[in-house]
């Protein structure tokens, strides 16, 4: 009897959740029967898993562990001249891969008792993406993905279509508060062939929300075969944008400037193609900004400043080795109180800062919860990404019905280290 798929696989699914595939057989009861769950990346086998049939004939087979390690991260380009790209493809961020299951055994007697094995039975291709939902949280949990496929079951060329972020949407004057020296970049899935994306709209308002311009930012990377996309978002990162790639309102940049006091992001296809986030552009500030960049839940890296003020500090590590004073000469012993005992041999600095964001509201605080469990963190510099080992703070989830004025304070721990001796 042939193998039957049973398991209800989405087409695309988060690389860090189970992946798990279910098959069943007729024949289980054969002796040594096995299903074998073999792992594609195109025409090459990557893995395979034999499992052994449950009491009720099933094989159920997690091959996350397999796919995982193809995988890593799509960082937004840097612009440090108008010539940037609007969209760019996150290939290093999703992948395809293709599911066969097949199946061994020894047949019963009389047939010669040797291992047979059956392969291919079944086929199922799905995408897999860099995200990791969690099992349970109030703006999307891994549960309620499988069910309802969020994030995919979207109206094409509709406003349905969701952006790979948990960040609040906004909306005029409570967007996400940027500043026009930021950079940053916003990530979406582009899965549906009849719903291409074709480009970008930014709305720009002024502080009286009267809108100043509309511009559509033209889509060039063949969009339709490309599984994820990232686009520029904030204002020096669309500042830089080749102004070749505008379809409509073929702007002199910069785009976003000091008049703009909101602007909103839209995709375009056929007519609007997801929903609207929006964006606040926040005066300066009497302190350093410090702005983090930060792998989220979904595959896409979110952006937040930190304004109020930050302050630097250095974990010092040393180690010794006793030594005997060299304070003897002609038999005579000459103490004194610059003898060492001890001498340091190795000395590393760990630099940390710690920074304390403005005043929250509790949606935008509830979903920096991201930013501290998150395993990926750059802190932007000076136009460059400085590598974030560890961050800690603590975190209470905030309710507006109970919760008034509160902050974030937090501690980052840069991934570098300072050495002034190594033993």
């Amino acid at each position: 009897m042939a193998i039957t798929g049973v398991s209800t696989i989405e087409d695309y699914r988060t690389v860090y959740n189970p992946i798990e595939y279910v098959a069943t057989s007729g024949i289980t009861t054969y002796e040594r029967f096995k299903y074998i769950f073999d792992v594609y990346d195109g025409a090459t086998k990557i893995g395979t898993l034999k499992i052994p049939a449950d009491p009720n004939t099933y094989g159920r087979a997690d091959v996350q562990g397999i796919m995982e390690s193809y995988l890593t991260k799509n960082l937004g380009t840097i612009n440090t001249a108008a010539t940037g790209v609007a969209f760019e493809d996150c290939n290093n961020s999703y992948k395809e891969f293709t599911i066969k299951v097949g199946e061994e055994y020894i047949p019963p007697l009389p047939a010669a008792q040797v291992l047979v094995q059956v392969l291919d039975q079944v086929t199922k291709t799905l995408i897999t993406f860099n995200g990791c939902l969690p099992n349970y949280r109030d703006a999307l949990n891994f549960v309620d993905y499988q069910v309802a496929n969020k994030y995919l079951d979207y109206v094409d060329n509709s406003v349905t279509r969701k952006f790979l972020t948990n960040a609040d949407a906004g909306s005029i004057g409570k967007g996400q508060k940027v500043e026009l020296t930021d950079k940053g970049f916003t990530y979406l899935l582009n899965d549906h062939v009849s719903d291409a994306v074709t480009g970008y709209d930014i709305s720009t308002y002024n502080s009286s929300g009267v809108i100043i311009a509309i511009y559509t930012i033209n889509n060039t990377i063949g969009a339709a075969a490309k599984k994820m996309l990232l686009i520029p978002t904030a204002p020096d990162s669309i500042n830089n944008i080749d102004t070749a790639t505008y379809i409509t309102g073929a702007p002199a940049q910069p785009l976003i400037t000091s008049s703009v006091a909101d602007y909103s992001i839209t995709l375009r296809g056929v007519g609007a193609a997801s929903e609207t986030i929006w964006f606040t552009v926040d005066s300066e500030c009497r302190y350093e900004v410090r702005r983090l960049e930060f792998l989220n839940s979904l595959g896409g890296f979110d952006t937040f400043n930190f304004t109020k003020v930050s302050r630097k500090s250095e974990t010092i590590e040393r180690k010794f080795y006793k030594q005997n004073a060299d304070n003897m000469v002609a038999g005579v012993i000459d103490y004194s109180l610059a003898d060492k005992v001890k001498t340091q041999y190795y000395t590393k600095s760990s630099p940390k800062i710690k920074l304390n964001s403005d005043n929250l509201s509790v949606d935008v605080y509830n979903w920096l919860l991201e930013l501290i469990e998150s395993p990926e963190i750059y802190l932007w510099e000076n136009g460059e990404r400085i590598a974030i080992q560890n961050i800690t703070s603590d975190w209470e989830e905030k309710r507006a019905d109970t919760d008034s004025v509160f902050n974030l304070e937090i501690e980052l721990e840069l991934g570098i280290d300072n050495y002034r001796q190594r033993g």
